[in-house]
């Protein structure tokens, strides 16, 4: 026979917790018993961590898909221009029409 550390109920050699208080013994020390309240909290730990991995690998692949985006809107805006063979006049790249002549653009 023992005596619970914390409360001082009798509690025998085997016993793991303290029946009065729920305190762990020193067998149950000796043995890794858990209670449930430490199995949630290391069940949350371990989320916590896989959480922030998740999260982590998400911003990565957002700020490359940013990247990539302004990559192609830079790509999109500053298209070259396409010069009119009837009047030389320099229209946007994605002019179909001379805007001075009216003439038909070669896109060659």
């Amino acid at each position: 026979m023992g005596f619970c550390s914390k409360c001082g109920q009798k509690a025998s050699e085997d016993d793991y917790f303290c029946s009065r208080c729920g305190a762990k013994t020193k067998k149950g020390t000796e043995a890794g018993a858990t209670t449930s309240s430490e199995e949630w909290r290391d069940s949350f730990a371990k989320v916590g961590e896989e959480m922030e991995k998740a999260f982590s690998t998400a911003a990565k692949e957002i700020r490359e898909a940013f990247k990539k985006a302004r990559e192609n809107i830079h790509e999109a805006t500053s298209e070259k221009t396409v010069v009119c063979k009837s009047c030389g006049q320099e229209n946007q790249g994605d002019s179909s029409f001379c805007y001075k002549c009216g003439k038909k653009l070669d896109r060659k």
